[in-house]
């Protein structure tokens, strides 16, 4: 008989954010895009951006923001987001998301000149982080 439900863990280093959650699907921001598992679906293993998970909690939609990670469906249909950091929308102080992001914003917006490799790739990914804080906070 078909599996209606998936297992969901999101995990963090600070500890689970949500573990043994049965879900009917989750949407995830994948490196070339979100991507939904659902019941069943083929296990593997595949690298996380910053971004909005998406679920169902009963009837209630749920946001997550996550970071950088790593997502695994296991053989047996449970899926597990590790990810360096997670917040829920009611975890999102706005006023500090949006103040952050304009001073990102800035630096990015003036690197017309030289600047690293390094220094690139953080600056934008804590903007990705922080417009996930956004999203996920918008729902």
């Amino acid at each position: 008989m078909a599996q209606s439900t998936i297992t969901l863990d999101i995990l963090t280093p600070m500890g689970a954010k949500k573990s043994d959650l049965q879900v009917p699907g989750v949407e995830v921001p994948g490196l070339e895009g979100e991507m939904g598992v659902l019941p069943e679906h083929v296990p593997f293993i595949t690298p996380l951006v910053p971004g909005v998970v998406r679920y169902r909690e009963g009837e209630t939609s749920k946001r997550i923001a996550i970071g950088a990670g790593f997502l695994e469906i296991s053989e047996i249909g449970r899926v597990s987001i590790l990810t360096e950091r997670a917040l829920f929308a009611d975890e999102v102080d706005l006023t500090a998301v949006h103040d952050r992001l304009k001073v990102v914003n800035a630096e990015i917006a003036k690197e017309y000149g030289p600047i690293s490799a390094i220094d690139h790739r953080k600056l934008t990914t804590e903007q990705m982080w922080l417009e996930a804080q956004l999203r996920a906070a918008a729902s």
